[in-house]
């Protein structure tokens, strides 16, 4: 039996995370009676972003007991660590309903302190905190109660306190597994966008998340109906534009998903919309400051009322010389087709985007595997980010109680019905 599944943000010092779940797991096996060699956790260290979930990592969602989630401000920004939260609370959620009992079988905990703001608000609500665990663990968090020696005894404390809970709460609500299939790319994160009523994408950020640089994606593609007009080759399009997979195989997930996730690994915020949107979204990254990452399929050029949509949209939206944008054109090795006639596609697309083609550090064609896509799009992230920290304005809005008269050298002056002549003369020389 599977007593926790520990969760944390991949590049959060690994080798310390496997550390902590090794010595846990020990103690967990010490306090339930169970052999030195009984597997009584699971952690994933191998799922690199992008990547179709492993199998063993959906079994241990599906069959753990417990459910524990190591904070941080990435943790929060991953949209894998937000799948498998939103996956085990929904396992919790039924069970709670059907008992009507409070299980606490999800437990966050403060790998680092926990800092205002920083926490998510689906977690705020959780006890992530005890008495029992000790002061220290509340001021410095696991690790550094793992990496400073005079804490060993009090990081001890911690361990076996922690197990203790796992194996009284695990025991108590014995949680049934989830047999049935799931595909974990399509659960929603619980961290991240979600769809509105209207199909809108509506963001979730805390106030930390606010600190953070938003990306605009833009996809200029189309539906799988469409593209039968122009192409042989449809299994990698959906029913609508932002479920295109160029790189399936061998990576099935939408392409706009793998944009995000590599987006949320930097840190970075991001929204998507199609590219009928270009102009609004590019007006947005300009006036704030943000990035514009547009992504074009190479295809949606044999479209003529497509193509002639993206080049007026284009032309309005990368004519700013205050918006950081740059343009993605994927073309996966898998696909004959595309390789066959790419010469001509690129050609096509070079003459839709003119001199910004020039751009050799935000304009890239013919991403040919989901690696260099990833490589790639951090690449660009961090150069458009640069840009806009060289050339941007802070918009800085005025308060009511601000003076906003210009500053005098030569005052302070008393304007008057005495002196206000003479104040003008001076203003006059």
């Amino acid at each position: 039996m599977l007593y926790f599944f520990l969760s944390y943000a991949r590049g959060d010092e690994d080798a310390l995370v496997q550390r902590f779940y090794e010595e846990l797991s020990a103690e967990v096996r010490l306090i339930a009676g169970l052999s030195r060699d009984e597997k009584v956790g699971f952690v994933d260290r191998t799922m690199q972003v992008g990547e179709r979930w492993p199998q063993r990592l959906v079994e241990a969602l599906g069959s753990c007991r417990s459910f524990l989630a190591l904070m941080t401000p990435r943790y929060f920004q991953s949209r894998p660590c937000g799948q498998e939260w939103q996956f085990f609370a929904e396992r919790t959620a039924r069970f709670e309903n059907q008992r009507q009992v409070d299980t606490s079988l999800l437990k966050p905990l403060m790998w680092i302190p926990a800092q205002p703001g920083r926490i998510h608000p689906v977690a705020q609500p959780l006890q992530y905190s005890s008495d029992s665990f000790g002061d220290p663990y509340q001021r410095l968090g696991v690790r550094q109660l793992m990496r400073l020696q005079r804490h060993s005894d009090d990081y001890r404390t911690f361990l076996f306190e922690l197990a203790n809970q796992i194996v009284s709460s695990v025991e108590a609500h014995p949680l049934p597994e989830h047999r049935r299939p799931v595909e974990l790319q399509a659960v929603e994160s619980a961290f991240h966008a979600r769809q509105t009523a209207n199909g809108a994408l509506r963001l979730t950020a805390t106030d930390g998340d606010a600190e953070s640089m938003l990306v605009h994606f833009v996809i200029a593609t189309s539906d799988r109906e469409e593209m039968r007009d122009v192409r042989e080759h449809l299994t990698v399009y959906g029913d609508d534009p932002l479920q295109w997979s160029p790189y399936r195989p061998p990576m099935r997930e939408p392409l706009v998903e793998y944009a995000r996730e590599i987006a949320a690994e930097h840190s970075y915020r991001s929204t998507v919309v199609e590219v009928e949107e270009l102009s609004r979204s590019a007006d947005l990254a300009a006036r704030y400051n943000q990035i514009l990452v547009l992504i074009v399929d190479a295809w949606l050029t044999r479209l003529p009322q497509r193509r002639q949509a993206l080049i007026e949209q284009a032309a309005v939206a990368l004519s700013g010389q205050q918006t950081a944008a740059a343009i993605l054109i994927p073309s996966s090795r898998e696909d004959p087709e595309t390789r066959e006639h790419w010469q001509a596609l690129s050609r096509a697309c070079r003459e839709i985007f003119g001199g910004y083609t020039s751009d050799d550090e935000l304009y890239w064609s013919n991403i040919f595997t989901h690696r260099a896509f990833e490589e790639l799009l951090s690449q660009v992230l961090e150069v458009a980010r640069n840009r806009l920290l060289k050339r941007s304005w802070a918009h800085r809005p005025i308060d009511s109680s601000m003076d906003t008269s210009p500053p005098r050298l030569d005052g302070p002056w008393v304007r008057d019905e005495n002196n206000a002549e003479r104040e003008d003369q001076r203003d006059e020389q």
